[in-house]
């Protein structure tokens, strides 16, 4: 009964190396130039939320990104520069697009951009009360 119960235990660790050796060697941050990396992303503001997924690709030094809602809209566009650290905002869909928040998105997605190298994937705005989650999502293409 021991050794069933030693060799089950031998399984199960092996199984959880390979699965975490999968999830690690997926991109998550775009490092090198021609990268991609995928998250599922949610804003949760005081009485609303925003959610769908964040594409994002290291081009010429400069990590572009586009967060589209459920529904394929854009509702924000952005580029991140690493050697200014500087984040521009491209884009910004109808409802959001005032001076104000989009000076408080560029500040929030500045501070989001330091943590994802860093596996940190939740932020959190204190003063405005905005939670930031950044998912990793697997990347099943092959190209």
């Amino acid at each position: 009964m021991l050794r069933h119960l030693l060799s089950i235990k031998c399984l199960l660790v092996l199984l959880l190396l390979s699965v975490s050796s999968e999830l690690f060697s997926q991109v998550q941050f775009p490092d090198k130039d021609g990268e991609r990396a995928k998250y599922d992303v949610k804003i949760d503001i005081r009485k609303a939320y925003i959610s769908g997924v964040c594409m994002m690709m290291k081009d010429e030094g400069i990590v572009k990104a586009s967060i589209v809602n459920e529904f394929g809209l854009s509702a924000v566009d952005f580029t991140y520069n690493p050697s200014k650290d500087k984040v521009k905002i491209l884009n910004v869909m109808s409802k959001m697009n005032k001076w104000y928040i989009r000076r408080v998105l560029r500040k929030d997605l500045r501070n989001i951009m330091h943590q994802l190298p860093q596996g940190i994937y939740t932020y959190e705005n204190k003063k405005q009360h905005i939670i930031y989650t950044f998912n990793p999502l697997k990347d099943d293409t092959k190209e």
